[in-house]
């Protein structure tokens, strides 16, 4: 289906519910275009609408969204700000916080997208997502405290969830907590049996140790298990006490297979 049929389908199904104003029908038709990849079309649809109602907050977020596709980070940015400040509620620009944080991450800007994260997290602490964002921006600056608190909220919201266990192993193994990292990674394997993350992590864990025979054996495993990424493997830093082991460098080059 084109896209020009798929968005006045959609269009249609909306018009159907009664009277709706231009600005939602430009929304619909840029949603439609950004769904297809077609995030210039869906700017032109954003801008026309905007002509109308220059302060229209979802309109607004809508061009943050088709900019950063279009990777115009900074004007993407200012669209993102002004759907902020034409807004009396916090929660009606959680997604121009959370645009704002992914640009700071793409650019690299680690206080900035940090800033995004906890505002996200004081508008809902209950955002599972969030709290793991703002871990792991915390890990990267190092700041193992923050990364601490922020991985075991997100623990406590979706505790059956790879990605977030895999994480909050990650930082517990690099703040030292191994006891705590072990238990976590093993967890993986109660609620995701074949997941490679598992086993990496235990490996991630006993490097820390200095356990090489244990971790050379759960990498192992974790490669049999078709490790994503392998091509990170090698550089990844709780892994540096295998980088001078031979075992280690058959393994890097078997996963890259």
């Amino acid at each position: 289906m084109s896209i020009s049929r798929a968005a006045a389908l959609l269009l249609a199904a909306v018009l159907a519910g009664g009277c709706v104003d231009p600005p939602t029908e430009h929304r619909v038709r840029a949603n439609a275009y950004l769904r297809a990849g077609e995030a210039q079309k869906a700017l032109e649809e954003i801008d026309a609408g905007l002509v109308k109602r220059p302060d229209d907050v979802p309109l607004l977020i809508l061009r943050g969204k088709a900019l950063f596709e279009l990777e115009r980070y900074d004007d993407a940015r200012a669209a993102y700000k002004k759907a902020v400040a034409s807004s009396a509620k916090e929660r009606a620009v959680g997604e121009a916080h959370l645009g704002l944080a992914m640009i700071a991450l793409r650019q690299n800007q680690l206080d900035e997208a940090r800033a995004e994260f906890e505002k996200l997290v004081a508008i809902d602490a209950a955002d599972a997502d969030a709290q793991l964002n703002l871990a792991r921006v915390c890990l990267q600056q190092k700041d193992l405290d923050c990364a601490v608190a922020h991985g075991e909220a997100a623990g406590h919201q979706r505790g059956s969830s790879e990605e977030v266990l895999f994480t909050l192993g990650r930082i517990y193994a690099s703040a030292k907590k191994l006891d705590e990292a072990e238990k976590t990674f093993a967890h993986i394997g109660e609620v995701s049996p074949n997941a490679a993350s598992c086993p990496y992590g235990l490996a991630l864990v006993a490097a820390q140790r200095g356990d090489k025979e244990r971790a050379l054996a759960k990498l192992a495993e974790a490669i049999a298990h078709k490790l994503p990424n392998p091509d990170k493997l090698a550089d990844d830093p709780l892994l540096a006490p295998l980088a001078g082991d031979a075992r280690f460098k058959d393994l890097v080059a078997q996963a890259k297979k």
